[in-house]
């Protein structure tokens, strides 16, 4: 009898560990499908049958933009050039309302440090240390709001 027992036991031990399996089979195919009995969730793979007509022009938000996903040609900005004239120690240059300054580069001369590159409205202006020697020319790169 004892050894019948202790069948019985190592039987009961390996039933036990195979429900601890199914449970976490069940636990895994609910976190994939996404819960519910009529509930089925997922990423479309390979969205190749969608047409040009099912996305309305102009209807995607930013919050459902992926990180990333603009490149240049999506980008909405413009250049401004911006000169310090030779005796001056500031230059303007005209930008679209709102625009935002991400940058700015020299195009030429800058023979002075630059304090400061701000808009206010539409005008752009480029702020030097001291006056300028020569014409100080620059480029300032804005995103159009």
């Amino acid at each position: 009898m004892n050894e019948l027992q202790q069948q019985v036991q190592i039987f009961q031990q390996q039933l036990q560990a195979l429900k601890n399996e199914l449970e976490d089979l069940r636990y895994i195919l609910h976190k994939k499908i996404g819960g519910g009995s009529a509930d089925i969730k997922g990423n479309i793979a390979n969205p190749s049958s969608i047409t040009a007509a099912t996305v309305a022009d102009s209807s995607i938000t930013n919050a459902k933009m992926a990180d990333d996903a603009i490149k240049q040609a999506e980008l909405d900005y413009e250049v401004v050039a911006v000169t310090v004239s030779a005796g001056a120690s500031s230059g303007t240059g005209t930008a679209t309302s709102g625009s935002i300054i991400i940058g700015w580069r020299p195009t030429g001369n800058i023979d002075q440090f630059v304090d400061n590159v701000a808009i206010s409205g539409t005008t752009v202006t480029v702020t030097l240390g001291a006056n300028a020697t020569a014409d100080n020319t620059f480029s300032v790169t804005l995103l159009k709001a």
